[in-house]
């Protein structure tokens, strides 16, 4: 039996000048073209996945979205299903809203935060809301792809001693992960430290290996997970913060009156109840769409790189261009990134074997006609 001791970072204050920073326009739009296959969001695109998911909105009784969502019985109902107590447990927007959470319940202003670099955009966004000292931890370029050692994030830890490092795993848009015992060494070093752990699940399961059983044993450990990947639930914006009950109440604290709606807990508590094996069938069919894909990339004599999220990366060097034109009237998908360690590369949501295929035909007839 672990003995865990109380973890409790100082309270906050507000930043009170935000006005310098700079978000996309949420009001321009730029809508996707509905006849393209979206494989630039890394969203759930597997049709008998989506086909459930379709069916379980269709059966929502219209009638409870005129009342303000009742969340305490999903609370329990996810309690349940991840085998922790609800005082473990926050809702929010996606795991987006719980990294917001944090932020706002822990960092003040001048705090050092550590921030990986390549990652979500929204880390460095939250941490200049709250006026926080950011250090990067940055992706190298290597042979095998984006490389940042553990040793380098421990040694930083034990100089610096921030307030709170955000370590995504598997990290996005690199698809890196962390060795389970690195990681936990690392979560260990943090709190002696007394530096708190937030760790982003937002890809379990397509890579199965979760922390969430050692916030028992690491006070200062928060995982947060989403509704948007595995579960194919993007649009009702749902995810949820796991960790100790003194942290969660605390995160409590700076939540909305209602984390979440009507629409996304009614799915939600559907979807965990009667479709958890449907939905692992589901991440392994896109497994394995992903690892077909990049082993036809291989076999074209292309790079790639290994990903544990639901994501690939290809390289199509001098094909490029080539490839980008034969590709713009059946997908879209990220075509390139600014940031060294993935520069050159191509990324492609995972998808299924058969959604695939036409896209490996039309890569593959233009490597083969030009070379790459």
């Amino acid at each position: 039996m672990v003995e865990r001791t109380m973890f409790i970072p100082s309270r906050r204050t507000p930043l009170s000048d935000a006005g310098h920073l700079q978000r996309a326009d949420s009001r321009v739009v730029a809508l996707r073209d509905p006849r393209l296959l979206w494989l630039d969001k890394n969203e759930n695109t597997d049709p008998i996945f989506l086909s459930i998911v379709f069916k379980v909105l269709a059966e929502i009784d219209p009638g409870s979205v005129v009342f303000y969502p009742d969340v305490a019985p999903f609370y329990h109902k996810l309690a349940e299903y991840i085998d922790v107590s609800p005082r473990a447990l926050i809702l929010a927007q996606g795991s987006d809203g719980v990294i917001g959470s944090v932020f706002r319940a822990f960092v003040e202003p001048g705090d050092v935060v550590f921030l990986t670099q390549p990652t979500y955009a929204m880390y460095q966004f939250y941490a200049d809301m709250c006026g926080a000292d950011t250090t990067v931890l940055q992706y190298m370029a290597g042979e095998s792809g984006p490389q940042l050692k553990s040793e380098t994030i421990i040694e930083m830890i034990q100089e610096r001693r921030p307030k709170l490092v955000c370590l995504p795993n598997p990290d996005s848009p690199t698809g890196t992960v962390f060795a389970p015992d690195d990681l936990r060494r690392i979560i260990r070093i943090a709190l002696e430290a007394n530096t708190l752990f937030l760790v982003d699940e937002a890809y379990y399961p397509f890579y199965s290996h979760t922390v969430v059983p050692s916030i028992v044993e690491f006070p200062n450990l928060i995982v947060a997970r989403s509704f948007s990947k595995a579960w194919g639930l993007s649009g009702v914006r749902l995810g949820y913060g796991i960790a100790s009950p003194e942290l969660i109440a605390l995160l409590h604290n700076v939540r909305p009156n209602y984390e979440t709606n009507t629409v996304a807990l009614a799915m939600a508590h559907r979807m965990i109840s009667e479709f958890e094996h449907e939905m692992r069938a589901s991440v392994k069919r896109l497994n394995q769409g992903r690892d077909g894909f990049l082993s036809a990339m291989k076999e074209l004599g292309l790079r790639t790189l290994e990903s544990h999220g639901s994501f690939c990366h290809v390289a199509f060097g001098t094909a490029s261009e080539r490839v980008h034109a034969s590709l713009a009237d059946y997908v879209l998908y990220r075509q390139d990134f600014s940031a060294p360690c993935l520069k050159g590369f191509s990324r492609f949501s995972s998808t299924t074997g058969e959604l695939f295929a036409p896209i490996i035909d039309r890569i593959r007839d233009v490597v083969r006609m030009g070379g790459a």
